[in-house]
């Protein structure tokens, strides 16, 4: 799919036939426990979506892949991209949550950052030097949904898998 700028999270929890059930992962409020506590989310998310949907998947999901440039594992580099553009270009510079909502035709990932949103639309129109890096670029290739809560002022970048 790409980047859209036009859907919102209650047309795709339509999508995917959210069946309610939504993990949210808050990290805690100090700075550095809350560093800490972000890879592990990562990873209970990755170990979740493993679990559940693992006969959509061609090969595991892991967060690995990312490191050896395995593009195909876009679930891994979602998490790592986006949540490495909230550590270096978010206002407080720190992630706030991760949420997971699950349904009988997909799923969504979004990350939060905490503090002032971002403005995705003029990133992505600009290609704003500032906000360089791989994330972007993979969210406009990616066979996923990409898609924020409000794209002018973001504060949460979402990730939809479906399938049939």
């Amino acid at each position: 799919m790409v980047i859209s700028f036009s859907v919102n999270l209650l047309e795709v929890l339509m999508i995917i036939k959210c069946n309610g059930e939504r993990k949210s992962l808050f990290l805690d409020k100090e700075a550095q426990r809350r560093i800490d506590l972000y890879g592990n989310a990562k990873w209970a998310i990755v170990d979740l979506l493993n679990e559940t949907y693992s006969s959509h998947f061609a090969a595991p999901i892991d967060l690995y892949h990312w490191l050896y440039f395995q593009e195909h594992d876009e679930v891994a580099y979602f998490l790592n991209e986006a949540g490495s553009n909230v550590l270096n270009y978010g206002e407080n510079k720190l992630p706030l949550a991760f949420h997971l909502w699950l349904g009988e035709k997909g799923f969504i990932i979004g990350i939060e950052q905490e503090g002032k949103g971002f403005n995705a639309l003029q990133i992505d129109e600009l290609r704003l030097k500032e906000n360089e890096g791989a994330g972007f670029e993979f969210f406009r290739n990616c066979h996923a949904t990409i898609f924020f809560d409000n794209p002018r002022n973001a504060n949460v970048i979402y990730f939809m898998q479906t399938w049939q």
